[in-house]
């Protein structure tokens, strides 16, 4: 038995460790790695190639020790990753749709002038177990995708015309924590390309606090006209017209309809309902 023991011992790194681990039953096992699967609850949601990036952190202390990036595929097929035996409890997250975001410290920021991706998120907090533990995780939706429609204005354009105006969505939070979920404050702008004609498209980050704005300025070479237009109250659009207060579990996707002569808009949520009101200016 002492001969085999110690032939285990000097095999190679990983594959001995595990090989030590699972057969030295009536031995020490405490330096042995603990295994941590994911039980990934809505992955067959997202394909199987879409890229997750995860860490795993010693808790409370939060040093990582853990993670990396593999697939959607790979979490529902049983990748594991190794934890250290003497760890007491672990916290970690998930990411899909990271691309995009920078990192400084927790926080994962978009660079100003860049759209906001659309990004899926996990976290956990567990206890360690001896050989091996499986966490229950649900990808949740922090981004809400915004198609944004101008009617009526034909009259500063002509039949056919573009939009005159180009739009400038702006907010004081520019991305998240994926610990905690809570939103990083710092400056978000983007000015998303027109589409079909006054069509636009872009994605929001949740939003810690009220200062979402939409702005249009003049466009030179299609309406003779300069500078800063008009603003609107986004957040107040959102949360008056479609009930968006950003504390939602998965963010709703959002159609606006602003009849640029009328002055009006309707907001249509989806997959929470629709709500079709008109809203002041």
């Amino acid at each position: 038995m002492k001969q085999i023991i110690r032939l285990l011992l000097v095999a190679g790194a990983s594959l001995g460790a595990l090989l030590s681990c699972r057969s030295l039953v009536l031995e020490d096992r405490s330096w042995c790695p603990s295994f941590l699967y994911y039980e990934l609850i809505n992955g067959s949601l997202f394909p199987r190639y879409d890229s997750l990036l995860t860490a795993v952190c010693s808790h409370p202390k939060g040093a990582e020790i853990a993670g990396g990036t593999t697939t959607i595929g790979d979490i529902l097929d049983g990748r594991f990753y190794m934890v250290v035996r003497g760890t007491e409890a672990v916290r970690g997250w998930g990411l899909v749709g990271w691309k995009g975001l920078s990192r400084e410290g927790n926080a994962w920021t978009v660079p100003i002038g860049d759209e906001y991706p659309p990004l899926y998120r996990f976290a956990f907090t567990a206890p360690v177990a001896e050989e091996s533990f499986t966490v229950p995780v649900e990808l949740v939706k922090e981004h809400a995708k915004v198609t944004l429609q101008f009617v009526g204005f034909e009259t500063f354009t002509g039949a056919g015309g573009r939009f005159p105006f180009d739009v400038v969505v702006r907010s004081g939070t520019s991305g998240i924590d994926p610990q905690t979920g809570i939103p990083v404050k710092g400056p978000f702008e983007f000015t998303p390309k027109e589409g079909t004609i006054g069509r636009y498209e872009f994605t929001l980050p949740r939003q810690g606090d009220r200062s979402l704005t939409l702005e249009l300025y003049g466009r030179e070479s299609v309406y003779p006209r300069t500078g800063f237009e008009n603003a609107y109250d986004l957040h107040d659009i959102l949360l008056r017209l479609g009930g968006i207060t950003w504390e939602e579990k998965n963010l709703p996707d959002v159609y606006i309809e602003v009849d640029y002569q009328q002055t009006t808009v309707s907001v249509s949520v989806s997959p929470w309902g629709t709500v079709d009101l008109d809203y002041e200016f």
